[in-house]
């Protein structure tokens, strides 16, 4: 019971953080009523991390910045504060010339992120170490399609993570038993 009234409370003060930015955006439509809907969008996020997003987003906006745009700020933030940029297509794509030219298939290549590796390996190390030259644009574009669905899974799984993070066990449980019932009926599920 403890952690639903420390989830209330944390709610509350998300309203209570909120609140000064609608009078900070005046064209907004946005009222106390609708900042509840928020508290519980924004749960996960703690009040330093949603101020943060607030400033950084009364930057660019003229209208209060939907629930999914404080949490891209957030994040972006967040991101920034600890240094875990993920490096871009061309960046990684880089990295992975620069292993085969140093790595080629003589040794293991070494990449600065797991999300690199796995687009480099799914793509077929050896093959990639042989690559002709007329190929290289093909290869190239085939890489960011393969590590930008790497880093879309990864970052729709962390999002996954959050919802099932803020909402109570017993739900998840639910969710849970739901899902696994469905399981059963498939041929070869459990019984």
């Amino acid at each position: 019971m403890v952690d639903e009234l420390d989830a209330k409370k944390h709610k509350a003060e998300i309203v209570a953080a909120l609140t000064p930015y609608l009078m900070a955006l005046p064209q907004s439509k946005i009222n106390t009523g609708s900042l509840v809907v928020y508290a519980n969008a924004l749960s996960a996020l703690s009040i330093t991390v949603i101020d943060a997003a607030m400033l950084k987003l009364m930057q660019t906006h003229k209208f209060f910045p939907a629930v999914a745009e404080i949490f891209e700020a957030a994040k972006s933030i967040k991101t920034t504060a600890t240094g875990s940029e993920v490096p871009s297509v061309d960046e990684a794509w880089r990295e992975v010339i620069q292993q085969v030219h140093d790595a080629f298939v003589y040794r293991e290549p070494v990449f600065s992120t797991p999300e690199i590796k796995r687009a480099a390996l799914n793509m077929g190390w050896t093959s990639l170490c042989y690559l002709e030259v007329g190929e290289m644009n093909t290869a190239r574009a085939q890489f960011r399609d393969i590590y930008n669905g790497i880093l879309n899974r990864k970052k729709e799984k962390a999002q996954n993570v959050a919802v099932l993070n803020m909402m109570p066990q017993q739900k998840v449980q639910e969710l849970i038993g739901n899902v696994s019932c469905k399981f059963e009926v498939l041929e070869g599920g459990a019984s």
